[in-house]
């Protein structure tokens, strides 16, 4: 079977509102129309995968178990809101410090989630609201886009890796992916 193209999607300031290390499902929130594009998503048949730094797992702010609480969350919310599903969520829960190879830009994450879900990261997309979104996009062979919500509009003045598209939010950003994927 030939693999598809899948959307890699940051979570935190992207697909909701960035709290500063995210510690607690209560915190939760998703942006406005979030749960509307990820459902664009799946109705097109488009594999979506959550790829994000935890740290603060690292750093003893919170626990795996706490963040696994937070994506179920996460999930309820989406499948609420807009029957909206992730196919799967990939996390590092390292430091800076600790070099490892699944903290984003690094591959790590992407690697694991092509092979488990069959998904050809050099014609997949990359969203997430930093330059590490954009660089672990142009490291595996695929599109990138920044979104301006969470960290996006700061990074954008300093950008050193240029994004295929700038979007104002994530639905801005599928509505490029899915005239884009067409051509």
């Amino acid at each position: 079977m030939m693999n598809k193209a899948g959307v890699f999607l940051d979570r935190d300031g992207t697909i909701n509102i960035e709290k500063e290390y995210l510690s607690d499902p209560k915190q939760l929130e998703l942006y406005s129309k979030s749960a509307k594009a990820i459902k664009e998503l799946n109705d097109a048949g488009i594999p979506v995968v959550v790829v994000t730094n935890q740290s603060g797992i690292g750093r003893g702010m919170f626990t795996i178990e706490t963040l696994n609480n937070i994506h179920l969350k996460l999930a309820k919310m989406l499948k609420k809101e807009a029957g909206a599903v992730i196919d799967c969520v990939y996390f590092c829960p390292h430091t800076p410090k600790d070099k490892c190879a699944c903290r984003k830009p690094q591959l790590g994450m992407i690697e694991k989630a092509g092979k488990e879900l069959n998904i050809d990261t050099e014609h997949s997309y990359f969203v997430g609201d930093k330059v590490c979104d954009i660089k672990m996009g142009r490291k595996a062979g695929g599109k990138s886009v920044l979104v301006l919500t969470g960290y996006g509009k700061v990074e954008k003045k300093d950008i050193s890796c240029q994004p295929d598209y700038i979007a104002q939010d994530l639905m801005e950003a599928v509505k490029w992916i899915l005239k884009d994927i067409k051509k």
